[in-house]
């Protein structure tokens, strides 16, 4: 059974000794001066989504030319393989990367060649899923404009970024052009906000929940389901649940708390995912071990997928 991760960020994914190493070679002085780079990045013990969502401008920062970006979609897609993962789907905004000297293109093109060496190297296949930014209606707009554009070139969008009051339906028009041009959609839902726009994700195409763990929130007592949980369960819509994130995020008390093996015990279609490596200081492994602490008994299950789940088909 082949392995996959569903969700994944690029530029929450950094090893700490390549931050170190390219902050060196550019010389960017928030990580030169650091001593601990795991330690500077780790997000678990964070007062709130803010401070866990400031680590991203240092990533960002060294993911600014075409070698360096190269670099660090190489190196995820080898540590995913370390980890027995033999399907790697990856996300990142683009236009985070694009200046005088990268294009758009140039972006895609740098994380594509990449997971390219990677797989040359270790037989791991790995795609691109475009993010736009959704407290961002222009970045939105430009990129489902580019995914269009160069469609052969990813395997899926998405839309991340501040949940709560940026539902997906403010971009219908973009989900349209991206649908249209027969491109799979991701969103992510049910994170930052509640059930209502894991709906609104399902109304805009979605094929899979990024996130999606609130469902739980349409779980009644007596294991009734709601509408929306209904048909997510009866559909079969994957959920990429995260577990680690959604702890460092403030999102449950602790492990025992998720819901994820309540999900899985009323047969929902649950993925097990990494979310921001470098952040949360986790792995696929360590994701392993977290759901065997909720109470799963075969958490590999859950990085089991068949093709028809998955993107990179």
């Amino acid at each position: 059974m082949y392995k996959h991760i569903l969700h994944d960020h690029l530029d929450g994914g950094l090893r700490p000794s390549t931050a170190k190493e390219l902050a060196e070679i550019i010389g960017y002085k928030p990580i030169n001066n650091v001593e601990d780079v795991a330690n500077f990045f780790d997000r678990s013990n964070c007062d709130s989504l803010e401070d866990y969502l400031e680590a991203f401008t240092h990533t960002i920062a060294l993911m600014q030319s075409y070698e360096n970006i190269e670099q660090i979609a190489y190196e995820a897609a080898i540590d995913m393989n370390d980890n027995g993962v033999n399907y790697y789907e990856s996300r990142y905004a683009p236009f985070y990367s694009v200046n005088n000297d990268l294009s758009p293109i140039d972006v895609i093109d740098a994380i594509n060649s990449g997971f390219e060496q990677a797989e040359n190297e270790k037989g791991i296949i790995s795609g691109l899923i475009l993010c736009g930014m959704r407290h961002d209606p222009q970045n939105v707009s430009a990129v489902a404009d580019l995914a269009v554009e160069i469609k052969d070139k990813i395997i899926g969008f998405d839309i991340a970024g501040p949940e709560y009051n940026y539902l997906p339906s403010l971009y219908r028009d973009s989900f349209v052009k991206i649908k249209d041009a027969g491109i799979n959609i991701t969103i992510h839902a049910g994170e930052g906000d509640g059930v209502h726009s894991i709906q609104d994700a399902l109304d805009n195409g979605a094929r899979r929940i990024g996130h999606g763990v609130r469902i739980i929130e349409d779980v009644k007592e007596n294991d009734s389901l709601g509408k929306t949980a209904n048909y997510i369960l009866d559909k079969q819509i994957p959920l990429e649940i995260c577990i680690t994130s959604n702890l460092h995020t403030n999102m449950y008390e602790d492990v025992h708390a998720h819901p994820i093996s309540k999900l899985y015990e009323l047969g929902f279609n649950i993925s097990l995912n990494t979310d921001n490596r470098l952040m949360s200081n986790t792995s696929v492994l360590n994701e392993l071990e977290m759901a065997k602490l909720t109470g799963i008994e075969k958490p590999s299950e859950l990085i089991n997928f068949s093709a028809s789940d998955s993107f990179l088909n």
